[in-house]
């Protein structure tokens, strides 16, 4: 469903992403763990090309997206054909971004009536549905300030849903909210990946990596340092920056408890 080859970002002279490779299958759950700081967040923005990139490839079902290679060099792709790539890759993000003048069924249907070509019907139709599915029918009508922070990302959750993705980017979801919050979040992403949406997780939320993941990856300073399902990266790290990390998010969460 992904493929990462050979990929490089920069900030001036901060080189951020340092030769990314990476695949993802369709159906699975990936979830990107690491320090902060480690690329993570910008790896999943250069994903649907919200970064841009100064080499490598980034493919979705087999299109490039951004950037190709053409006679040997990367160039930009034409805007209207990133748009129509985009529209298979759903993103959450850590702030929400809602649009607070819009209550929360008309977030959820502007994208699908202007690009996928709905009628009001239709999309209301299936923003209703969506919202049942992430526990907010009776919110449908309320706008983004009467909502709690866990409310706000489930209707981003439905709003990205909205426009059938066939892949969903999620960075930091829950970073944004109140602990007694976070779990409401997290068992609409369960339910994704139960039902085979393939799902890009960058959290800290260990709990949802072990219980979820199909493989977890871990970046430090612009590099993949390893990767494997979660009972191995939980149990029996093998890179010694993957072990400490590890040690003291776990510790910090024994802390908290």
């Amino acid at each position: 469903m992904i493929r990462i080859t050979g990929l490089h970002k920069s900030f001036g002279n901060n080189h951020v992403l340092q030769g990314i490779d990476l695949t993802v299958h369709q159906g699975e759950v990936v979830v990107i763990l690491g320090p902060s700081g480690s690329g993570k967040s910008t790896l999943l923005r250069c994903i649907n090309y919200l970064e841009t990139f100064e080499q490598g490839e980034i493919r979705i079902e087999g299109r490039p997206i951004g950037r190709t290679m053409v006679g040997g060099r990367s160039v930009e792709m034409p805007q209207k054909e990133l748009n129509q790539i985009r529209q298979e890759v759903g993103m959450v993000f850590q702030s929400f971004n809602l649009f607070p003048h819009k209550t929360v069924i008309d977030n959820i249907t502007m994208a699908p009536v202007t690009l996928r070509g709905l009628t009001h019907d239709e999309a209301n139709r299936q923003a209703l549905e969506l919202l049942r599915k992430v526990g907010l029918e009776e919110k449908a009508y309320a706008r983004p300030a009467s909502l709690s922070g866990g409310q706000k990302q489930r209707v981003a959750i439905a709003r990205a849903l909205a426009m059938k993705p066939k892949v969903m980017l999620f960075d930091e979801p829950t970073s944004a909210l109140d602990p007694e919050t976070v779990g409401e979040v997290l068992q609409v992403m369960r339910t994704l990946a139960r039902e085979g949406m393939t799902m890009v997780v960058v959290t800290h939320e260990m709990g949802f990596a072990r219980d979820v993941a199909d493989r977890v990856v871990v970046m430090d300073k612009g590099s993949i340092i390893e990767e494997g399902t979660p009972d191995k990266i939980f149990r029996e790290p093998s890179h010694p920056r993957t072990q400490m990390f590890l040690h003291q998010v776990l510790k910090q969460d024994q802390d908290f408890r």
